[in-house]
């Protein structure tokens, strides 16, 4: 290194864009007010060199020695009376640190050091701050309006105001771009009006240039964070080193955002392959990915493609929102128009927009021996389901052959809607997977093999596997389209054995967990709330039922369905016959277009039982021999059969015809041995025929009923107890089968119960004594007499006013009464003929059997 002493240099012509405070500390160590040690700092390109020559030659005018440190030259050599200038300090070898150290560690040496920003190595940084403590660093890199207005007065130039101003916004003021900016403005083409684009498009060579000469971590920092949303900052830029390191480099400002001019270069020039391998690093920042994806907006590459669809894929399940928008992306890259179709397909079906999945499997040509057939099926066959035509499901899966062990559960589960038992019990499924087995993969293997015990097996086995089946299906986290949820699969098939508690627990913990997905949370409610239904718990029916109701228009037509029979069967047992007709003339439409399948068999029962009840048995006869025919070619298995048998004995008995029972109470007579649900159906139908009979045996009706009750029919139980109270004489036993029934079906207040759902009574039924009123009409009887309300009348008998009024619509029908003076009129021959003694006998007994459950549900 050789020493350069020269005592007399020219003051540089080109002045210089600096900063107010830099120029009057530069000033001040040149004039001799200021001492001369001093540390100068800025970015690359601020001008720290230019400082330094300008510093010299000013020194070297006023007589100072100075000498500029080069190459390898003797720092130790240099007089402490000579300024000492070492430029880009961070460049120095260890050797020459420690004698630059040696030199600061003087008082009297003088020495001026430019570097850029931290940081520094420690020895270095030492320096720096023995340094700082003689003067404050001279820092550059910030330019002002006010340093422009000075620079170009120093030149003679003259720049519009508004010009200034747009070239500091565009650079954010960072010297270099500045200086930069300023050498290419050309006042003439300018109109003064802020408009310099062509000062932006000048800049990007520039700075890519600079940008090339990065190392790459540094460059990847600057990329990540010129390409992302403003007022963001990504997670790759959380290095303070890296971003200090871009800062120094004159990319970034010390915030460690870009400014416009550096940000547009960027995304203007940023190579392909480094736009994919950016994306790659942002994955998963919504924002962040976002902006990138714009770059790749238009670019056809195979590339872009790949990456786009796999980030997708890895989407679909969590953020499906997300994933619909990169498989749009890649669809534009030139992706497979299929492949993304189907994927496109899976995404609209997990958000629960069945029409959009459908219009895009319906829109490309899919091969059978396209790698995504598979996904393609399960999508269509789901779709079809939903919209109630599992017929179209299994021909679905009719089509080809699935080749992996998901699809074939899949086409199980269709198999078993349609009732096709060869299909079902068939060996000819996907070989498993030579891998090892995921959490889905088990959940659906356990699926086929509790589907195939319900027909062939242990009914509570069965129910085993479905129950585990269902858990493993919500710990796998999948939201792919499916034809039935295991969960409520499970859930029918508990409620099928006489178990509503298990399909409760089932429900709830598929609700909690996520079981599906998103677009399955309404139908698990649905079904949460039909087991709500057989625990007789309305209130919890009428809730789901009010949260759902507003959204029916987006219901799919099976949910649909779905929601009708579960407010024809609130109406049914909670309200009046009003609302039970209501309910009924809205659900006709769905029964119009409904196909229902083995999964669906409850609430068909449901419309079979309520449609004997409004008179319009017709409308759902064809609904209800096919269903009989499904069970048959089903090998009539108990677990599945024995709802469906129920239903049509409630049918016969409301008709009155009890030929119609027959069939049906011989199926459950054969069920019973397997099925303890049938078993108590079994016994409860031979109790009520017997009834029906006219044979009333108190201790057979009670067992009945309440057995009944512990299988999830209370409603059904209280029935019977309640028309075995209507057919006996005896108090006792009327108030001991009336109790039960309240037991079984509690009233809220201004509801009926189950003892008034007996259908429409036959002509030769309506009375003209008192012996052919039952006890408790004629309690309500001799009060409408007496001229009571409604609501006196509910009082007086511990009954609510809306029973109390039921009970007067029914008794005038039976007497033929047109208005309430014709009813009491023909009321008063009725109750002289029962004798006002054993009236008033009657109403006491009555009210007290009335009382007795309430007071012993209230000490409970």
């Amino acid at each position: 290194m050789s020493l350069n002493t020269e005592t007399a240099l020219r003051i540089a012509d080109t002045p210089l864009l600096w900063t107010r405070l830099a120029r009057a500390h530069v000033d001040g160590i040149a004039a001799g007010t200021a001492p001369s040690r001093a540390l100068v700092v800025g970015p690359a390109g601020s001008g720290k060199s230019r400082v330094m020559r300008h510093l010299r030659r000013a020194l070297t005018a006023q007589g100072t020695a100075t000498s500029l440190a080069r190459g390898e030259s003797d720092i130790a050599a240099v007089p402490a009376s000579t300024v000492l200038m070492i430029d880009d300090a961070h460049l120095l070898t260890p050797a020459q640190i420690a004698a630059v150290q040696s030199r600061t560690g003087d008082p009297a040496a003088a020495v001026v050091i430019a570097t850029r920003p931290g940081p520094l190595p420690p020895t270095l940084q030492q320096i720096a701050d023995t340094l700082e403590r003689a003067q404050s660093a001279i820092v550059l890199g910030h330019i002002s309006r006010s340093d422009v207005q000075v620079h170009l007065e120093e030149r003679d130039r003259r720049m519009p105001r508004a010009c200034v101003d747009d070239i500091l916004a565009l650079t954010g003021g960072m010297s270099w771009l500045v200086a930069e900016s300023l050498s290419v403005h050309d006042s003439g083409e300018c109109a003064g009006d802020g408009a310099h684009g062509a000062i932006g498009d000048a800049l990007q060579d520039v700075i890519a240039h600079r940008l090339r000469a990065l190392d790459p971590a540094t460059r990847a920092v600057v990329e990540a964070v010129c390409t992302a949303p403003d007022d963001h900052s990504p997670s790759v830029a959380a290095d303070d080193a890296l971003l200090g390191s871009a800062y120094a480099a004159g990319l970034l400002l010390r915030s460690g955002q870009p400014v416009p001019a550096v940000r547009a270069a960027v995304r203007a020039t940023l190579p392909l392959d480094r736009v994919i391998a950016l994306y790659a690093t942002v994955a998963g920042d919504s924002a962040h990915e976002a902006s990138v994806r714009q770059l790749l907006g238009g670019v056809r590459d195979p590339r872009v493609a790949r990456v786009l669809q796999s980030h997708a894929d890895a989407a679909r399940q969590n953020d499906p929102v997300r994933a619909r928008e990169l498989y749009r992306s890649a669809r534009d890259a030139g992706a497979d128009a299929a492949t993304v179709a189907i994927r496109q397909a899976q995404v609209e079906w997990s958000l629960g927009r069945i029409d959009a999945a459908s219009v895009f499997l319906d829109g490309v040509a899919i091969a059978a021996e396209h790698p995504d057939h598979d996904r393609a099926a399960d999508v269509g066959a789901a779709i079809w389901a939903a919209r109630g035509l599992m017929p179209m499901s299994d021909a679905v899966y009719r089509s080809s052959v699935p080749r992996t062990a998901e699809t074939s559960a899949r086409a199980a589960i269709v198999a078993l809607a349609v009732a096709d038992r060869g299909a079902l019990l068939s060996d000819a499924v996907a070989p498993p997977a030579q891998t090892m087995p995921s959490t889905l993969t088990v959940a659906m293997d356990l699926l086929t093999r509790g589907m195939r015990e319900t027909l062939t097996g242990s009914a509570h086995e069965a129910l085993h596997e479905l129950v585990r089946a269902a858990e493993m299906y919500s710990a796998s986290g999948s939201s792919d389209a499916i034809p039935e949820l295991p969960a409520v699969i499970a859930a029918v098939a508990a409620l099928n054995v006489g178990e509503p508690d298990v399909a409760h627990s089932v429900l709830d913990q598929a609700v909690h967990s996520g079981h599906g997905g998103a677009w399955a949370s309404r139908r698990l409610l649905l079904w949460r709330a039909w087991v709500a239904l057989q625990q007789e718990r309305a209130h919890e029916v009428e809730t789901a039922l009010q949260a759902i109701v507003p959204e029916s228009r987006s219901l799919d037509p099976r949910e649909k369905l779905l929601l009708d029979a579960l407010s024809v069967a609130i109406a049914r047992r909670y309200h009046d016959s009003a609302a039970l007709a209501s309910a009924w003339r809205a659900a006709r439409e769905s029964l119009l277009r409904a196909r229902f399948d083995v999964f669906s068999l409850l609430p068909l029962g449901e419309f079979v039982v309520a449609a004997a009840r409004v008179g319009d048995v017709d409308r759902v006869r064809p609904h209800f021999t096919q269903a009989c025919a499904q069970i048959e070619r089903l090998g009539a298995p108990p677990l599945w059969s024995s709802h469906l048998h129920w239903a049509g004995i409630q049918q016969g008995i409301l008709r009155a015809r009890p030929s119609d029972l027959t069939p049906h109470a011989r199926a459950l007579v054969a069920a019973a041995p397997h099925n303890r649900l049938a078993a108590m159906m079994a016994q409860a139908g031979r109790v009520w025929t017997a009834v029906l009979a006219g044979s009333v045996d108190v201790e057979a009706i009670e067992t009945a009923a309440l057995g009944l009750g512990t299988v999830g029919l209370a409603w059904d139980g209280a029935r019977l107890a309640g028309q075995g109270a209507a057919r006996t004489e005896d108090r006792r036993e009327i108030s001991r089968l009336l109790a039960c029934a309240r037991q079984l079906h509690p009233r809220d207040e201004g509801r009926p119960t189950a003892l008034e759902d007996t259908g429409p009574a036959p002509v030769s039924a309506q009375p003209r004594a008192h012996s052919d009123l039952s006890t408790r009409e004629l309690e309500v009887a001799a009060l409408v007499v007496q001229g009571k309300t409604y609501a006196e009348i509910g009082a007086s008998i511990f009954i609510s006013p809306r029973t109390a009024e039921h009970h007067i619509a029914r008794i005038r029908r039976r007497l033929g009464a047109t208005n309430r003076s014709d009813l009491i009129a023909k009321l008063r021959p009725v109750l002289e003929e029962a004798g006002s003694e054993e009236r008033d006998e009657s109403a006491a007994e009555s009210s007290t059997s009335s009382a007795e459950p309430r007071r012993k549900r209230a000490s409970a």
